[in-house]
């Protein structure tokens, strides 16, 4: 058993078949809503003013790479962040198109920034994601209770729209200590790692070096505590995290402005986060889509945003931040692939002419 980590591979069909599956759901809600009146919703668009938000979409993805990029080099990772950017968006690809609550993603930023770093450790590169994903909530979780705070005090929103959102701050709450509970408590790792060695045993009948995974472990709990221990470069990512959270929020801020409509900041906070927890379940749809959309329609009307406008928008925002995002996240999983194909052929050529 070695410490390399596979890149998750994507299944062509299944993908786009419940992407098709999503989109029906969707396009029935909106019948459900009214097409032509969408439509007409939609013709209002001012493309000056909404282009921004696929520039906005690209340089909140910036500021997230910055955020990680702070933290690998505390671990002496001498990456471009031309590179980290890529990689970021690579994991916006794949979390997109393969349903796992967001593991996917970060299993690709393990693999590229292990691949393309030349180090393989494992941990190394594991506990940059980890304190980069920590360091990310932060943003979301307060921005989350600040917009419920808001609306509960500002707007007579239905019972079932707070109960939503209250029900998506609990759970991130909840998966946030988890995680940390995770990535700092020896225990709770070490117990995980054993139950997983254990069925994977029993289930898949494969052998599995247990000394070296939790030789894996107890390094990746190290650079944990090391990376804790980085004041300054902890508040530096925090400011780059928050940057990239308040800027894709603007891209909501932009549809609502492209169709000359007005919105409180603090209410898309609340809606945009809440939108975020579904989409990231580990559910059959990629990306959320078609469940993600009816919600954050519904949640759009439910603060006010006429029904047809509350569709028109959330059909501009899913544009730009799912796939948008997607297809540029696509292009720099394609050239990360092909820069790792080709740093493995100048190895191989080394190799041969050593021998």
């Amino acid at each position: 058993m070695t410490q390399d980590i596979a890149l998750p591979t994507i299944s062509p069909k299944k993908s786009l078949g419940m992407i098709v599956l999503g989109m029906s759901a969707y396009m029935a809600y909106l019948y459900y809503v009214g097409f032509e009146e969408t439509i007409s919703a939609l013709a209002r668009v001012n493309l000056v003013i909404f282009s921004t938000a696929f520039l906005l979409a690209l340089v909140s993805m910036l500021f997230y790479a910055l955020s990680w990029k702070t933290i690998t080099n505390q671990l002496d990772y001498d990456v471009a962040i031309t590179d980290i950017f890529h990689m970021y968006m690579s994991s916006i690809f794949l979390n997109n198109l393969i349903p796992s609550g967001s593991f996917s993603g970060e299993t690709a930023r393990i693999y590229f920034l292990s691949k393309i770093a030349g180090n393989s450790r494992l941990d190394m590169s594991a506990a940059t994601v980890a304190a980069t994903r920590i360091i990310t909530a932060i943003p979301f979780i307060a921005g989350m209770t600040l917009g419920l705070a808001y609306l509960a005090l500002r707007y007579e929103v239905p019972l079932w729209a707070l109960t939503i959102c209250l029900a998506s701050l609990l759970v991130l709450l909840l998966v946030g200590l988890i995680f940390v509970g995770i990535c700092f408590a020896d225990t709770w790792l070490w117990g995980i790692t054993k139950l997983t060695i254990k069925y994977v045993k029993k289930i898949f009948h494969r052998e599995v070096d247990q000394e070296l995974c939790m030789d894996i472990v107890s390094r990746f709990h190290r650079n944990m505590n090391l990376l804790s221990g980085q004041n300054r470069a902890l508040i530096v990512s925090t400011f780059w995290g928050v940057a990239g959270w308040l800027t894709i929020n603007l891209v909501a801020l932009v549809a609502f402005e492209s169709l000359d409509m007005k919105i409180s900041i603090f209410t898309i906070f609340a809606v945009y986060a809440v939108v975020i927890v579904f989409q990231a379940l580990p559910i059959i749809l990629p990306g959320g889509v078609g469940l993600a959309d009816i919600i954050m329609t519904a949640l759009f009307n439910a603060v006010g945003v006429p029904m047809h406008d509350a569709a028109a928008v959330t059909i501009l925002i899913r544009l730009v931040e799912l796939w948008f995002l997607t297809i540029t996240g696509g292009l720099s999983t394609a050239h990360l692939m092909r820069k790792v194909n080709n740093n493995n052929d100048r190895t191989k050529k080394v190799m041969t002419k050593s021998f």
